[in-house]
């Protein structure tokens, strides 16, 4: 078995020197490129919901028109959030992360994934609930609303439910790279000091 000694210059500057950038712009770029596409998506979504939310709210009436209506609201947020991490996703890109940032990158964006996923079961949830609220509201315009409600929330929770889920199957396996990398290093004391092995 073949051995390759890096030794770090500072121990301060963590492993920010280490040489396998290539691998650590890799797993960066993998991860920021999957975010970017990931808020096109939701940002073409929610721009579709909140033009034919409101020009086809205004030509029904009923369930269906608090359906539409909500369908609009709803895509405001997703359209804000599908910007923010738009923009943070195109900052990352310039950023140069060393071994240990990208660790601690791929933990962070598994976790907000993974809340997510758990939001996204509570507004199916939450969407049942209103629909059931609607069928026995004894006013035939709460009826409407919370029915139409209700159901517009469970489609939207659904499709970000999909997404999420998505997401964290692309971000596990960039992970599991990332980790079958890990697996090769070793940490130890060497005549010049403390060094960084690399089994292969």
């Amino acid at each position: 078995m073949k051995a390759i000694s890096f030794f770090l210059v500072a121990i301060l500057t963590g492993f920010s020197a280490f040489s396998q950038s290539s691998f650590n712009d890799s797993i960066a770029d993998t991860r920021n490129q999957t975010t970017e596409k990931a808020m096109i998506v939701l940002g073409s979504w929610a721009a579709v919901n909140i033009a034919s939310g409101f020009i086809i709210a205004g030509q029904t009436q009923g369930e269906a028109r608090y359906f539409w209506r909500m369908n609009a609201y709803w895509n405001f947020i997703n359209g804000g959030l599908a910007i923010m991490g738009y923009l943070g996703a195109r900052k990352a890109m310039a950023k140069k992360f060393g071994l240990a940032e990208n660790i601690a990158a791929q933990e962070s964006i598994e976790k907000l994934y993974a809340f997510n996923f758990g939001l996204d079961l509570a507004y199916i949830t939450g969407g049942f609930f209103l629909r059931e609220k609607g069928v026995n509201a004894s006013n035939p315009t709460s009826q409407d609303q919370l029915k139409g409600y209700g159901s517009s929330i469970v489609l939207q929770g659904g499709f970000l439910l999909l997404m999420d889920g998505v997401m964290i199957w692309i971000h596990k396996k960039n992970s599991t790279r990332l980790n079958k990398k890990l697996q090769g290093l070793e940490l130890g004391a060497g005549p010049n000091g403390l060094g960084l092995t690399y089994n292969f």
